[in-house]
């Protein structure tokens, strides 16, 4: 990790930005989150653990994915517009 990276994860206020795509058995998500890169890598990682095939995508995927739901949820230092598709 090169000193720009080091100073970026000790920042506790640095904020990082990206959408998600994550697969599983019962549905399609499209994930538009921000926080801190620690915090991300801890949701990338249960997602992993947890059965789910994530990989990333960028803003035209976020807004062209068709969703049967959208929500938002905010959690300590992490933020997520999450857009569910359902697979019936």
């Amino acid at each position: 990790m090169d000193k720009t990276q080091q100073k970026i994860m000790a920042d506790e206020n640095y904020v990082q930005h990206m959408f998600l795509r994550v697969v599983n058995d019962d549905m399609e998500c499209v994930l538009n989150i921000a926080g801190h890169p620690y915090r991300l890598r801890e949701l990338i990682f249960m997602m992993i653990e947890n059965g789910c095939s994530v990989e990333k995508t960028d803003s035209d995927g976020f807004n062209t994915f068709d969703y049967d739901e959208e929500t938002v949820e905010v959690h300590d230092f992490l933020t997520s517009i999450i857009k569910a598709k359902h697979r019936q």
